[in-house]
């Protein structure tokens, strides 16, 4: 069996400096390896790439461009039965959610892995993370792009890699949204998720690894709600504004909100919002936002929808049509 790892950096190719901050490490990734070798004895090839090597807060459009070039390049030139991407936990949903929508049909899978700790350090989960992404390759599980994690206390658990909530503060924990794991290992043995529905869809999005765009700061306007919250002034030559929601899939509909919407109406700025969930009783406020032009983007998490804008605005995709339309990423 052969095996592409690409090494990224990230706390997983980094170690603890005598000043005591954690720094990459050019000699971490194979130190991963071997501590895999020596713990999981077996017969696969690993392959090694590193395009980059940074710690992943410093994660932006042209690094994100080498790795899709590395990855496009493996997939359409070598012959591997899967590929694991070593990747920090800050921005770890951001690499996933772009490479989701970029490489979903590729014929093999596709994992990212992470580690909440240094390598030599007893409490990190780096190790086990690789392993399982190993085994999800070896056993033929799914293709397409994929992360491979273990909470601390929990089972290893494979993710979509478009369903990863929004990071925890203070936590390097792991969750899709609405529980939407793809499969877990528990006891060993390999259980898909029981309660997940994957809706077929024919609808891709239509932007090409060899040709696609990635600006240094996308013109997104992107906002959390909060209590006390004002609506700031819409920069100019922003084109779409992507407005994330509490819990229930609600935001204040009273004060400033009808004068800010309206303002991106008059502009032609789509808002969308995400965390609203189809499956469930909406309250009256949702209505109310939904009739000042407010769109939402039910059961999709927030950080998938503004990488997928990011890409419909670079690559010249229709704005609306893009975003109302569910892509196959997307469903629950």
């Amino acid at each position: 069996m052969n095996i592409y790892t690409i090494f990224t950096g990230g706390t997983i190719g980094s170690h603890l400096a005598p000043a005591g901050n954690i720094q990459t490490n050019q000699d971490a990734p194979f130190q991963l390896l071997e501590y895999y070798n020596q713990k999981y004895p077996n017969s696969i090839t690993f392959h090694t790439e590193e395009p980059y090597y940074i710690l992943s807060e410093n994660l932006c459009a042209p690094y994100l461009l080498q790795l899709i070039g590395c990855l496009n390049q493996i997939l359409r030139t070598k012959r591997t039965d899967g590929i694991i991407i070593t990747h920090g936990t800050d921005t770890l949903q951001y690499t996933a959610a772009i490479l989701s929508y970029l490489f979903a049909d590729a014929a093999v899978p596709i994992l990212l892995v992470s580690s909440d700790y240094v390598l030599a350090d007893a409490r990190a989960n780096g190790l086990t993370n690789f392993h399982y992404a190993v085994r999800f390759i070896e056993e033929g599980l799914g293709n397409g792009v994929f992360v491979s994690y273990c909470n601390q206390g929990g089972a290893a658990t494979i993710h979509r890699g478009s369903r990863l909530q929004n990071p925890l503060s203070y936590s390097a924990d792991v969750f899709s949204i609405a529980d939407s794991w793809y499969g877990r290992y528990e006891q060993n043995n390999y259980i898909s998720n029981p309660n997940l529905t994957i809706t077929p869809s024919q609808k891709r999005l239509p932007v090409s690894p060899d040709t696609v765009r990635l600006t240094e700061c996308p013109p997104i306007l992107r906002i959390c709600p909060y209590v006390g919250m004002g609506y700031p002034d819409i920069p100019s030559g922003t084109k779409a504004i992507l407005h994330e929601s509490f819990h229930s899939g609600t935001i204040r509909v009273e004060g400033m909100l009808k004068d800010f919407a309206d303002t991106a109406a008059q502009r032609h700025i789509p808002i969308f919002l995400t965390g609203l969930d189809s499956h469930q009783a909406h309250y009256e406020t949702v209505e109310q936002y939904r009739q000042s032009g407010i769109i939402p983007l039910t059961n999709r998490a927030a950080i998938a929808q503004y990488c997928k804008l990011w890409l419909a605005i670079d690559n010249d995709l229709d704005i609306l049509t893009t975003m109302s339309t569910p892509a196959a990423e997307d469903t629950l």
